[in-house]
């Protein structure tokens, strides 16, 4: 999943592959970062736009960069804002949808944005924001192909309310695709050998990761066990990953896990909103799950979630390896 960064400065200094030009509906130049990238890539941006025929609100058209540092410039036509009732919040959207789209058919990496329509368009500046870095991030946990998303913002108010909404997002999104499945083999690779090394030792961990983490062990959950993947993205970033399975009143969470950098940063607390929220949709009454007993640290997070120790289960998994755990349980209220 691709990287966000906010920064504050000359959206035409950067050398992403392509930035983004807040155009109005002719292409061919007026005020602002309009004026400044036309200016920019010089006369021959002009001539090139008005070969285009225009573009219609919240579409996209792209042409080369010229003298830019970046090799494209995607023109996109945000909406002026009229009070919200004439689609606006929609348009919006569509400006950064239908840019990214191009980058993709165009074979680009990297990208930079302006805060379309904060402008003279009237558009307000945190719904914008809001509006941008939702949909930037809904369609990167699809697209893996684009590397850098940079929203670079000219005032120092745009560059606060991105900042703030870009300090702790948190993006839960259900496995549905083979990436989605690599990227949680991934990660299981990753948290496994930092966290449980110590516990059960390097053998056993791989062992637990081949058998019951690898690709196909998850894929066969999702299809043939009932099993839910969940991947944590904070920050764009893929940070941890939840494995459900709903049984009659009881939701067994079977996987809840963080990447180390992650942990102690909240992100448990809203994963198991998250969990909550699925167990209250699907009818249970309590979650379960269980946890080594020599796993001291996870042990007390999940009493201090609420979670009540039912005591000790074995469980063979399978060549030589047992599994001493303990089973804890908590109990959803009404």
């Amino acid at each position: 999943m691709g990287k966000i960064e906010i920064i504050r400065g000359d959206i035409t200094k950067l050398s992403t592959d392509a930035i983004v030009n807040a155009a109005n509906r002719s292409l061919l130049g007026g005020g602002g970062v309009d004026g400044a990238i036309h200016r920019a890539a010089g006369s021959e941006l002009v001539r090139a736009c008005g070969l285009l025929n225009g573009c219609n609100t919240g579409g996209a058209k792209i042409t080369p960069g010229f003298k830019l540092p970046a090799r494209y410039v995607i023109h996109s036509v945000g909406p002026v804002w009229q009070g919200g009732m004439y689609h606006e919040k929609e348009l919006l959207a569509s400006c950064y949808i239908q840019s990214l789209r191009l980058a993709i058919v165009n074979n680009l990496r990297s990208i930079a944005f302006p805060n379309i329509s904060t402008g003279i368009y009237g558009f307000p500046k945190h719904e914008a924001a809001t509006i941008a870095l939702e949909t930037v991030r809904d369609f990167l946990v699809h697209h893996p192909e684009i590397e850098r998303i940079v929203f670079c913002c000219f005032d120092e108010e745009n560059f606060e309310i991105y900042n703030y909404l870009n300090s702790d997002h948190l993006v839960i999104v259900k496995a549905q695709s083979q990436d989605d499945i690599l990227i949680i083999s991934d990660l299981a690779s990753v948290i496994w050998n930092e966290h449980y090394v110590p516990i059960i030792g390097k053998e056993q961990v791989d062992y637990m990761v081949s058998t019951f983490q690898s690709r196909e062990a998850i894929a066969n959950q999702i299809q043939n066990e009932n099993y839910w993947y969940y991947i944590l993205y904070h920050l764009a970033m893929p940070s941890g990953y939840i494995a459900i399975k709903h049984n009659g009143n009881e939701l067994f969470l079977s996987k809840f896990y963080l990447i180390k950098q992650k942990r102690g940063t909240g992100l448990g607390k809203e994963g198991l909103k998250f969990i909550l929220g699925r167990a209250r949709a699907l009818g249970a009454t309590s979650i379960t799950l269980t946890v080594n007993k020599n796993n001291s640290s996870s042990i007390k997070a999940y009493e201090k979630m609420g979670f009540k120790n039912e005591g000790a289960v074995i469980a063979d998994i399978g060549s030589g390896y047992v599994m001493d755990d303990y089973r804890m349980r908590l109990e959803i209220e009404s």
